[in-house]
């Protein structure tokens, strides 16, 4: 199953998620200061953009049926965002779980933690844009399910995510924020990309960089 088209995720964002998925993501970082996720968290999955909306789960116990219950709750569009509540060994995340994420139209998934098979992660047919900080043989176990809160603020690598946050990533890593924030930002960074080709142009053809480079 294909990754959810923009105008099926998250009701009043598709053309604002529609715009950041052609911004270039360090472009956003010339204009903004908050919600960029800790680098140890990484691109481990498809290296595809991940753009989508926060659907959080709070993971209190390594328990298989909490993430099971979360994924089961997915939208199309949504990315689910697992706080492991420190858990670095623990991985949430594996061959079944990305099917099961697909299977809903999850547009990617965030750990802060450990995740499993990376391969299936990877796979162009099976795979989904994931983000996380590690690989590990050590999974979650089939408990009963109480060990996990849905749908409630997360801290995913030292900045709180909250459910219906935009989340974006690739691999240069995670920018998680409300659409707000990132709307105030958003038309500046596509002017700052637009201008770019002109400006690596110039300096590529010698140009003196003290009349092409900011220098206070």
């Amino acid at each position: 199953m294909s990754v959810t088209a923009p105008d099926q995720v998250a009701p009043g964002h598709a053309e604002l998620l529609e715009r950041l998925r052609r911004v270039d993501l360090p472009t956003l970082g010339h204009f903004l200061e908050e919600g960029f996720v800790d680098p140890a968290v990484r691109r481990l999955g498809q290296p595809h953009r991940m753009a989508g909306t926060a659907a959080t789960l709070a993971l209190d116990a390594p328990d298989a049926a909490a993430v099971n219950r979360a994924l089961v709750a997915l939208r199309p569009g949504e990315v689910l965002v697992v706080d492991m509540g420190g858990d670095h060994t623990h991985a949430p995340i594996g061959a079944v779980t990305i099917a099961a994420a697909r299977a809903r139209g999850a547009a990617g998934i965030l750990v802060d933690g450990v995740v499993t098979d990376v391969d299936a992660l990877t796979d162009p047919h099976s795979g989904l844009p994931v983000h996380a900080r590690g690989t590990t043989c050590l999974t979650t176990k089939r408990l009963d399910g109480g060990g996990g809160r849905h749908q409630v603020p997360v801290d995913i690598g030292g900045i709180r995510v909250a459910p219906g946050d935009l989340v974006l990533g690739d691999a240069n890593g995670v920018i998680a924020l409300p659409p707000a924030a990132l709307a105030a930002a958003v038309h500046e960074a596509e002017l700052s990309d637009a201008a770019e080709p002109e400006l690596l142009r110039r300096i590529r053809a010698g140009e003196d960089l003290r009349t092409l480079l900011h220098l206070g």
